[in-house]
Formats: structure tokens, sequence, C-alpha cells
């Protein structure tokens, strides 16, 4: 059976895991980043990247209690790494 990239279900499968991906991308930039010059960026860029996806995995819960842990963390070291990037 050919499955064709274009087909609907192959593409939301393959969307969701770009964005989960595109987070985590943003997040582990952010906190990597030495020039603080470009930190805040990093950290707004990652901020927003995670709560979109936290929106987008609020609006179907199933299966996404892992992430949505993963997201809570994620977002507690952000709000510290802006606050210590304030110093």
């Amino acid at each position: 059976m050919h499955v064709c990239a274009d087909h609907p279900r192959v593409k939301s499968q393959s969307t969701k895991h770009d964005v989960k991906q595109d987070w985590e991308k943003l997040y582990r930039a952010a906190i990597i980043e030495s020039d603080r010059s470009k930190l805040l960026q990093r950290i707004e860029d990652a901020e927003a990247a995670i709560l979109e996806r936290s929106r987008s995995l609020s609006k179907s819960p199933a299966n996404s209690g892992k992430e949505q842990e993963v997201i809570s963390r994620a977002l507690h070291s952000i709000s510290s790494l802006r606050a210590k990037a304030g110093d």
C-alpha cells in the first residue's frame, strides 16, 4: 500500500510532530543561548511556541498528558531564565 504525503491523515500527524519539535527546538535554543543580546528574543520565541503548543494540546487532550507535563516544566524553566536575563 502506498501512502501519499498529501493524504490528510499523514499531513496531520506530520504537522503535530513538527509543532512539537519546533517548540522543543526553540526551548533548547533559549536554554543554551550564551549571547545575552540574543537571549531575550530566544526566550520570547520559545515561550510563544510553547504556549501555542499547549493551547493546541488543550483542544485535543487525548494522549497529551505527558507532553503537557513537559510543557509545564519548560514554561517554568523559561520563566526562571527570563528572570535571570533581566539581571
